[in-house]
């Protein structure tokens, strides 16, 4: 079953949220940190037996992503305890939001905000159409986090309507603007029982 994808237009506001005293930013440096990258992803985005190749399977083999400049970390006391990896594919123009993860002992604290502010404050000047990520409808925590940093469905795939008026159903929200593929609106979506 295809993933549900959304897009942020350029021009969206970015909700600023000042980080938690002994939480900062920092970017990926060397192979030291391909281990921390993997513990953030694990139970979700990697395997639970993942090592530091599959960095290398899902970072580095895209030409369009440079670590030092794409790869970002959120840390608590100097300790990476999430990724996000924003990067440019300059032949669609579109920004890419991919591998968000929080370590699995920090998940439930509403940390993916920050992950999603690093995203859209590294890519909104580049010359973009759009940003756009995808995610899985178990990740309930990370589409609600997405639709208020003003990510938008996307429709591009037969029964999308479907299972975002199920998804607004289970966040409790009344309706949202569906996309197009190419960013146009396709039509407003309403949770199940509104429908």
């Amino acid at each position: 079953m295809a993933q549900l994808k959304m897009y942020w237009l350029p021009g969206t506001q970015i909700q600023e949220y000042p980080l938690p005293q002994g939480y900062s930013i920092s970017n990926y440096k060397d192979e030291s940190d391909k281990l921390a990258w993997v513990e953030c992803c694990k139970k979700g985005l990697v395997d639970d037996d993942a090592t530091a190749e599959d960095f290398d399977r899902r970072i580095t083999v895209d030409a369009n992503i440079h670590p030092q400049e794409d790869v970002f970390f959120l840390d608590c006391n100097a300790e990476h305890i999430g990724t996000v990896t924003a990067f440019v594919n300059p032949e669609t123009k579109l920004g890419d939001m991919h591998m968000v993860g929080i370590r699995p002992d920090f998940r439930g604290k509403g940390l993916s905000k920050y992950l999603c502010r690093i995203t859209l404050n590294h890519l909104k000047d580049r010359d973009i159409r759009a940003i756009y990520l995808t995610t899985d409808e178990w990740r309930v925590a990370a589409v609600k986090s997405y639709l208020r940093a003003g990510f938008l469905p996307v429709q591009y795939d037969v029964g999308m309507e479907e299972r975002w008026e199920t998804m607004l159903e289970t966040l409790g929200i009344d309706h949202v603007q569906m996309l197009n593929e190419d960013g146009t609106p396709f039509r407003t979506v309403y949770r199940k029982s509104k429908v």
